[in-house]
């Protein structure tokens, strides 16, 4: 078995969109009012308007999607300008995990992730 994607649902298609453009940087690989994606290599991320085949789902009590990146500072410093909440006034640490989360405009939470070397 292999993981192919993880997706949050959403209410506004168009809203989730441009915050997570600006969250990933990248523009998706599919854009439509149903189910959007955005690809890394390893699994896609993607965002579901259940009301579009009128599913019962509700935003924000899905899933936590988490994120791995080199630079957990300069991630928080660059994400908290564009999130409409951070979840953590600080970054948590759990020895060499350094940890933050934050709600996207559709009220899911994220976690965003980094293993320091030192």
């Amino acid at each position: 078995m292999e993981l192919s994607s993880v997706y949050v649902c959403v209410e506004d298609m168009a809203r989730a969109l441009d915050f997570y453009r600006a969250l990933f940087e990248a523009e998706p690989a599919q854009e439509v009012d149903r189910f959007s994606t955005f690809e890394f290599d390893a699994a896609n991320f993607g965002l579901y308007n259940p009301e579009y085949d009128d599913f019962g789902f509700e935003s924000g009590t899905n899933c936590i999607p988490n994120f791995e990146v080199d630079d957990v500072d300069a991630a928080c410093h660059r994400i908290e300008t564009i999130a409409p909440e951070m979840v953590h006034d600080e970054i948590l640490e759990f020895g060499t995990y350094r940890t933050f989360r934050l709600l996207d405009t559709e009220g899911n939470e994220i976690e965003v992730f980094g293993i320091d070397s030192e």
